[in-house]
């Protein structure tokens, strides 16, 4: 069996014989069309070496476009990609030296574990003997080292995917780039790929580039998370960040829940307000971005104030300002429904614990800190 220790000492082989010090990457003002559906519309993005960026958006939302241009796959339409300052935007993908892992594996079903991993040494014409130790290395160190003679058939997604990962990683690639890897998995073998490929990056050091619409793996693995909407970029930022300050409207609800709770702004107070579930908070400071696509807020009226499911407060009064309609069990938090006045319908995060006693039809006060809040136009109700 293999060990931890043979892993660490395998890994420090690769990164030894491999690139030192991370590779820099750079999409410089990429657009990229097809027919009259514009996929990418100026977009723009620094990689630092070493870094994990993740591409985060709905479907459509050009991400994907992204990471294959960067991959030499699709031609942008305008626009250039840097490696280390040089631009290889005309330069082949088979000599862009850059590693690619797909949602769908794409094993070769007629080579066993070790030989699908060698397969890009062979191609670069490596000697038999140190594409298969180096072929086993990489095995030892994605902890496949017993599966080295099975065949794809013989080996479980999660396996099959962490072959992939290492016949990317065996060409001592300069850039990594991960399409929906993890995204045909189960979730529990989901949730330990995906550290695993976290633990294995940061160990080697590679820059990668993750596309993927899964908002929990983008905030548990990037170091940095670029969400995008209709071939832009509304926001890159850290994840915490990217949750707690998110720079759009759009972002605010596309990462993480989030309440609309019906408001009136006091535009011409210094700093500006909102009287929102009868109290007076400020509102947040929202220079949008150029990009911006949410309309913005102007003067005095009616808005939506934004608010996370742990943002707002809750008590058990009598005849309070809203009602619990339902609990959602979520291990150690429990999200509460509740139903304000002027059918208003809010989701509050309350510990287990404390959530016992909220059975539907309790009656509750739903009030907001005195915290600065993000404010979005008011949206029209449903009919």
């Amino acid at each position: 069996m293999t060990t931890n220790t043979a892993r660490d000492a395998a890994a420090d082989g690769i990164r030894q014989t491999g690139r030192t010090g991370g590779t820099s990457v750079s999409l410089q003002d990429l657009s990229r069309s097809f027919g009259t559906t514009r996929a990418l519309d100026g977009l723009s993005l620094e990689i630092a070496p070493g870094e994990l960026v993740a591409l985060l958006g709905p479907s459509g939302c050009g991400k994907t476009t992204a990471l294959r241009i960067v991959a030499g796959f699709e031609s942008a339409d305008t626009g250039a990609v840097l490696v280390d300052g040089k631009d290889i935007s005309s330069v082949s993908a088979a000599r862009r030296d850059m590693g690619m892992v797909f949602q769908s594996y794409s094993l070769f079903p007629n080579m066993n574990a070790l030989d699908n991993v060698a397969f890009g040494l062979r191609m670069r014409k490596q000697g038999s003997a140190q594409r298969r130790r180096r072929a086993g290395e990489l095995l030892d160190t994605v902890g496949l080292g017993p599966q080295a003679q099975q065949y794809p058939h013989q080996l479980s997604g999660g396996q099959q995917q962490r072959v992939a990962l290492a016949r990317a990683l065996a060409i001592e690639p300069r850039v990594l780039l991960l399409d929906e890897p993890l995204s045909a998995l189960d979730a529990k073998v989901r949730l330990q790929l995906r550290e695993q490929i976290r633990t294995l990056q940061q160990r080697l050091g590679i820059t990668t580039l993750f596309v993927t619409h899964d908002q929990e793996e983008a905030l548990s693995m990037a170091d940095r998370v670029g969400v995008m909407r209709q071939g832009k970029l509304e926001q890159i930022a850290t994840p915490d960040v990217l949750y707690d300050d998110p720079a759009t409207v759009f972002v605010a609800e596309f990462v993480g829940a989030m309440n609309r709770i019906p408001a009136e702004l006091q535009a011409s107070a210094n700093p500006r307000t909102v009287a929102v579930l009868g109290s007076t908070v400020p509102v947040k400071d929202q220079e949008p971005p150029e990009n911006q696509s949410e309309s913005t807020v102007g003067g005095d009226g009616p808005v939506d104030v934004l608010v996370r499911p742990e943002g707002l407060t809750m008590q058990v009064v009598a005849n309070g300002n809203g009602i619990v309609t339902h609990r959602t069990f979520l291990g150690s938090v429990t999200r509460v429904r509740v139903m304000l006045s002027g059918d208003v319908a809010v989701q509050i995060d309350k510990p287990s614990s404390e959530a016992a006693a909220l059975a539907p039809g309790t009656s509750v006060s739903v009030t907001l800190p005195p915290e600065p809040v993000l404010i979005a136009p008011r949206r029209p109700a449903t009919p």
